[in-house]
């Protein structure tokens, strides 16, 4: 059965244990995107190259609140699954 949740940014959904994981998997890859794309900085622009984004030049600001935004995802998604598992 799915349930409402609502991220801290104020973004809603529904969703069953399942759905959260494979939101979970998702944010991750987000996360390790931005990082990748942060390490990767240039004289404060980023070019992508292929790990996903367009075509665009990014400002180290931009990434980083992105990474934060959704290392914080990644955060509460693990908090709602952890509640959302049965005890063992």
């Amino acid at each position: 059965m799915k349930k409402r949740y609502t991220f801290s940014s104020g973004d809603s959904f529904e969703a069953d244990l399942d759905d959260l994981k494979r939101l979970l998997a998702e944010n991750q890859q987000y996360v390790e995107n931005y990082e990748d794309v942060l390490g990767s900085l240039y004289d404060d622009e980023y070019v992508a190259r292929g790990n996903g984004f367009c075509d665009r030049i990014y400002s180290d600001d931009f990434v980083e609140s992105q990474l934060e935004k959704y290392q914080k995802r990644v955060e509460e998604l693990e908090n709602w699954i952890k509640e959302g598992l049965p005890l063992k």
